[in-house]
């Protein structure tokens, strides 16, 4: 047998089949997508922070997800987190007014800057539990929230 032909029976034997499962795999996978409006942003100045969590461990381990920051350039900024699996996930956001990365507090560890969470949570002294501002992602499509900052 040629070499040739070896291969044409090895390439029809393997790569044919890998072939197929990956492009089926490709076809069903599926995400879902989160936007979100962060409303009352001061125009021009610093920027818009906002942190995606997964769970509430996650949040109080201050591990999120994912992030996003933009420049505060109007009174509002979109944010998108495409390709997330099927589950829950909060927003927490915070105008970043001085530019240095981390979110300002005074005295008893009370923000500084503006603030919110998705849903346009509140707590009541102190930030909302993860129940409170989670939002349910599916599968396939977008789901939508607003994060209303306050100081």
């Amino acid at each position: 047998m040629t070499a040739r032909r070896r291969f044409a029976r090895w390439s029809t034997r393997v790569i044919v089949p890998v072939t197929l499962l990956a492009l089926a795999a490709v076809g069903s996978a599926s995400a879902g997508e989160l936007r979100a409006t962060v409303r009352n942003v001061k125009p021009n100045q610093g920027k818009v922070m906002v942190a995606l969590f997964d769970s509430a461990e996650a949040q109080k381990a201050k591990a999120p997800r994912a992030g996003y920051f933009a420049a505060a350039l109007g009174t509002e900024v979109q944010v998108v987190f495409p390709d997330l699996p099927a589950g829950r996930y909060g927003l927490i956001a915070f105008q970043d007014l001085d530019n240095n990365g981390e979110m300002a507090t005074g005295l008893f560890g009370i923000p500084a800057e503006p603030h919110g969470f998705s849903r346009s949570a509140r707590g009541s002294f102190g930030p909302p539990g993860f129940d409170d501002y989670a939002v349910a992602v599916g599968a396939s499509g977008v789901a939508t929230t607003e994060i209303r900052l306050v100081e």
